[in-house]
């Protein structure tokens, strides 16, 4: 057994064993928070949101938070949500500060896990907390559940230009990116800058993924892939060919989308985008479209929901929690501005939005929190050592 695994087996058993306690002891201000109760109604906690301050704060890697806001003060009159729409690193620099400084500032954080460091650092922890609405999550695939309370899902998808291939996608095979034809002729971004894109990478190489990727080889080329003497698996061996065909790296994925959808090229180049581009494409022009890459495009990007250990307004933070999930009335006006092209709901009860095609159709890769964490940096200082 390798370094690797006897590190996933002890994070494994840390998850099982910090689930265990977390089950068997609470804090103090989880039992005077009840925040442990994933039971109460709407009207319920709407109640106690009154008595506790009326006053609910949100920190929100979205600039939708806002809309989410006025939509959560529209529904309960007597309660003010307060939005701050804050990137990734500055968020959790902020929020950790407030936390140590005993400031509850925040009480609900809307973010992703992608490399599984929110459960595995902020959870287990006990600065944030995964609050479980029952009714809620009986509509949520458990697989999403276990580590977090999960809001919605996007990917990160390749992208090609509908004007130069009106025919379809060139591509359809992931293996197909390490071809001579597409040698500088592919735009993502740099893993080594950025962590969604390093999560993303590494996604390729651990699980069953590797083993997927050597099925969808020998289906392509009729052979069964043979790995150079520096790849443990299909995984690394894909990530070194895509590196060697020397992709173009874009500062951000707006500035993909638009190499690749820019109309008038004679040539355009293919490229891995954020899933969410497709809401931007009427507005800039952009003449694109997703592949449903084989055997898949990789991890998805989970947008999840915390509540912030010792928050003032507990009460209130399980109602916006609630709400953003798209509540159990039917109304689902504070979960609305998510659910737009480009990301997917998690609940089977909410239809995703008009010309999505169903997430159930779409191949992407399973995400294991624990086994993103524990490879993470492995998969990086592969990629930085291939130069």
């Amino acid at each position: 057994m390798n370094i690797r695994k006897i590190l996933a087996a002890l994070l494994a058993l840390m998850m099982v064993l910090t689930m265990a306690a977390s089950a068997e002891a609470l804090t103090a201000w989880e039992e005077a928070s009840g925040i442990y109760n994933g039971d109460e109604t709407d009207e319920e906690l709407y109640q106690k949101a009154l008595e506790e301050g009326a006053t609910v704060t949100l920190y929100s890697i979205s600039s939708r938070c806002g809309k989410v806001a006025d939509a959560f003060m529209a529904k309960y009159p007597g309660l003010e949500c307060v939005p701050f729409d804050i990137s990734t690193n500055e968020l959790l620099e902020k929020v950790t500060r407030e936390y140590d400084a005993g400031q509850h500032v925040a009480d609900v954080v809307h973010i992703k896990d992608q490399d599984g460091s929110m459960y595995l650092e902020y959870v287990a922890n006990g600065i944030f907390y995964n609050y479980k609405p029952t009714e809620i999550l009986s509509h949520i695939d458990p697989s999403y559940t276990e580590t977090a309370t999960p809001l919605y899902i996007e990917l990160t998808q390749l992208f090609y230009n509908t004007e130069a291939y009106p025919d379809g996608s060139p591509i359809t095979n992931i293996w197909q990116l390490t071809e001579p034809e597409w040698k500088g002729r592919i735009t993502m971004q740099n893993p080594l800058d950025n962590l969604s894109w390093g999560s993303w990478i590494t996604g390729f190489c651990v699980g069953d993924e590797p083993d997927r990727l050597a099925a969808a080889y020998e289906e392509l080329y009729g052979e069964a892939l043979t790995l150079s003497p520096e790849c443990e698996n299909a995984g690394y061996e894909f990530l070194k060919r895509l590196h060697d065909n020397q992709p173009i790296y874009c500062a951000s994925s707006d500035e993909c989308a638009e190499a690749v959808g820019t109309p008038g090229q004679e040539n355009p180049p293919v490229g891995f985008s954020a899933s969410s581009k497709l809401r931007k494409a009427v507005d800039n022009g952009w003449v694109f479209a997703p592949v449903n890459l084989y055997p898949d495009t990789g991890i998805p990007a989970v947008n999840t929901l915390y509540i912030v250990e010792g928050c003032e307004h507990p009460a209130a933070a399980k109602l916006l929690v609630r709400f953003m999930m798209g509540g159990t009335d039917g109304d689902t006006s504070g979960y609305k501005p998510f659910n737009t092209l480009g990301g997917w709901p998690v609940r089977d009860d909410i239809e995703p939005a008009e010309g999505s095609v169903p997430y159930a159709e779409l191949n992407v890769a399973g995400f294991d929190a624990n086994e993103i964490y524990v490879n993470y940096n492995l998969v990086r200082d592969f990629w930085q050592m291939l130069g």
